[in-house]
């Protein structure tokens, strides 16, 4: 059990390390200005769908590495629940902090990273795909090879 715990903790630092890889590569393809829509703090739907795809992507890398690792489903399992869990607490944190968010000061395009993030206002319904996506990756990266 415990090696599944720690094949499922090893998986998750998987996915993280391909999802922050996954969003600097949008962020360097993009820039600020493709990454929103306009000048407003909506994300673009070319942003949203390579954060998308690299979290998926992210998540059948940790999915296969929790498997590997804890040598089970069981593993797989663990990590299909650690990210649906922080997946829906996200969600209801990033629903609840959308409301306080400082306007926007200068144009998106001349934006850093992480002055980008401050201001982006995801869709609710984004902000709630993104644990389903994680939990199929998951469990895509993590089934049984015959």
């Amino acid at each position: 059990m415990l090696r599944s715990i720690l094949a499922a903790v090893v998986g998750y630092a998987a996915i993280v390390i391909v999802v922050f890889t996954g969003i600097g590569v949008a962020w360097l393809a993009l820039g600020g200005a493709g990454a929103f829509n306009g000048e407003g703090p909506a994300p673009s739907t070319p942003w949203m769908a390579l954060n998308l795809l690299s979290g998926l992507i992210a998540a059948v890398v940790g999915g296969l590495v929790a498997r590997r690792i804890g040598g089970s489903q069981l593993a797989v399992r663990i990590l299909v629940g650690i990210v649906l869990v922080l997946g829906v607490v996200s969600a209801v944190m990033a629903g609840s902090a959308q409301k306080g968010r400082e306007p926007v000061e200068k144009p998106v395009a001349e934006m850093t990273f992480q002055e980008a993030g401050r201001h982006a206002v995801q869709p609710a319904w984004y902000n709630w795909i993104i644990p389903l996506v994680g939990a199929a990756g998951a469990l895509v990266g993590g089934r049984e090879r015959s």
